[in-house]
């Protein structure tokens, strides 16, 4: 056994973060090396990659979980959590069985990002000023500050639908390295 990793894999709940090559739970944000405080899960970071790649690889077609998760060097089983998460809000669509798979459920034009980040990160929730007792409830404006970030945050994201993403070198980046993919798992093993 390696140290330093789990014996078995754990489920990740939605909320948790990759913070410094670990999954931690949600709590005191740590800083990044370059200073943000704020951050998306990876829960959301694997679900805005999923997007990217069914709006780049079959716009009519269905793509397997293993597949994409190969693309991107990540977790399949994350992934397929990031998968339900994307169905219940409608983005995308999954079948299962042998010719199952996933696919938008929109068009790319049709999906904002502002929209998916709070359908699955959830919006008003960066402070709960009902987790403690704090001498200053009801007369502090900090929930209030933080809820007003969090909306221009999400207000800025909604300028950007997927359409535009994979308009520029994104859409070319993740086609190559699709195409990539595909002829590595065509070829025999030497």
């Amino acid at each position: 056994m390696t140290v330093g990793r789990p014996a078995r894999a754990m489920a990740m709940p939605a909320a948790w973060c990759r913070i410094g090559g670990t999954i931690r739970p949600p709590g005191p944000k740590r800083r990044s090396r370059s200073g943000a405080a704020l951050r998306l899960s990876l829960y959301t970071d694997f679900s805005l990659r999923l997007l990217l790649y069914l709006g780049a690889a079959r716009p009519d077609g269905w793509a397997t979980t293993p597949d994409i998760a190969r693309t991107f060097g990540i977790s399949a089983h994350h992934l397929h959590k990031a998968v339900q998460g994307l169905v219940r809000a409608g983005f995308v669509e999954a079948k299962q069985g042998r010719a199952g798979g996933v696919r938008l459920g929109r068009e790319p034009a049709a999906i904002r990002l502002g929209a998916v980040v709070s359908a699955l990160e959830g919006t008003g929730c960066l402070i709960d000023c009902g987790r403690g007792p704090c001498p200053l409830a009801g007369r502090c404006l900090i929930k209030h500050a933080l809820d007003a970030a969090e909306r221009g945050f999400i207000r800025e994201l909604d300028r950007f639908t997927l359409a535009d993403l994979l308009g520029g070198g994104t859409g070319t980046a993740l086609g190559e390295l699709i195409a990539a993919d595909r002829t590595s798992r065509a070829l025999p093993a030497p």
